[in-house]
């Protein structure tokens, strides 16, 4: 999903409304790379994302949601109500919580070494065959790949 021609045609709007010329975002990037960016020719990292909106003076959340919006043809308010919706159900599972616990200052906590384990999806292989269901029933129900149910069966 590229947001490139939306987030070229968020610029220059925001650009042309603020009265600023490539100028004024010399400080983001170069001009050439402002032309760009604009004409939806070139990427943008979320890092050089956030220095632009603060140097248009946009708030960077209401940028993305402007461009989101305007890729599913649909008002900002709705991108912005099913995030909130989605942001309210992530709380709600604990997430946020999680979230913090991540970061201690601005720092990442480094995580164990190895692949993350799905442990909701272990969980519920283990549920399925404590209930009784075959390792087939299992995938069925679950959706999961049969090596994947597999692993968890015999853990």
């Amino acid at each position: 999903m590229s947001l490139k021609k939306e987030i070229g045609a968020a610029i220059r709007s925001i650009r042309t409304v603020r009265g600023a010329d490539y100028g004024d975002l010399a400080e983001v990037s170069v001009k050439a790379n402002i032309n760009k960016l604009e004409q939806g020719m070139s990427n943008i990292t979320l890092e050089k994302f956030v220095e632009l909106s603060k140097a248009l003076q946009f708030d960077s959340v209401a940028l993305l949601a402007m461009c989101v919006a305007m890729q599913n043809e649909e008002h900002y308010s709705l991108t912005l109500r099913r995030a909130e919706d989605q942001l309210d159900a992530f709380q709600a599972e604990g997430g946020m919580e999680l979230f913090s616990s991540q970061l201690i200052g601005r720092e990442l906590l480094q995580r164990p070494r190895g692949k993350p384990k799905k442990t909701k999806n272990e969980e519920a292989v283990r549920e399925l065959k404590a209930a009784g269901y075959s390792q087939a029933e299992a995938v069925e129900k679950l959706g999961l790949a049969k090596s994947t149910v597999n692993r968890y069966w015999k853990s």
